[in-house]
């Protein structure tokens, strides 16, 4: 899947090179969707939100998604997590939906759905986790 018309493979590219060495390289730490679309040089999430624009958080994320594919890089975007509220620590619903899995923070999920999401992205967090410790010692 290509980038969305709305951002370059430039902001993609900046964002991806911001997680890795911010996150991934530093034992998997996860970052916060604000410090991500800086480094992408795009409004912070909530001002996108605030003046209706909330798709294009999903659709700067969904193809932060597909650009770490075709860059043959982890799943990065399970490191970007939300800093304040009801998410606080876990990533947006699109996350969970562009990979196929129900939303765990979702009203209406089962506690089977609930446990198999997070587990996914627990495991997610730590593939990119095991990468960073590779790409830091220079063994990629």
């Amino acid at each position: 899947m290509s980038p969305s018309h709305e951002f370059t493979v430039d902001q993609l590219n900046a964002a991806l090179d911001f997680v890795i060495k911010n996150g991934a390289e530093d034992r998997g730490q996860t970052v916060s969707y604000s410090r991500v679309f800086e480094a992408a040089g795009l409004p912070a999430p909530q001002y996108l939100h605030m003046g209706g624009d909330s798709h294009l958080v999903t659709e700067f994320m969904a193809s932060f998604h597909y650009r770490c594919q075709e860059r043959q890089l982890p799943p990065l975007d399970a490191l970007v997590v939300h800093v304040a509220g009801q998410r606080k620590g876990f990533p947006g619903a699109g996350y969970f939906r562009v990979n196929g899995k129900a939303d765990p923070l979702g009203e209406r999920i089962t506690a089977e759905a609930q446990a198999t999401s997070t587990r996914f992205w627990e495991m997610q967090r730590e593939e990119c986790k095991r990468w960073g410790t590779k790409s830091r010692r220079g063994q990629l």
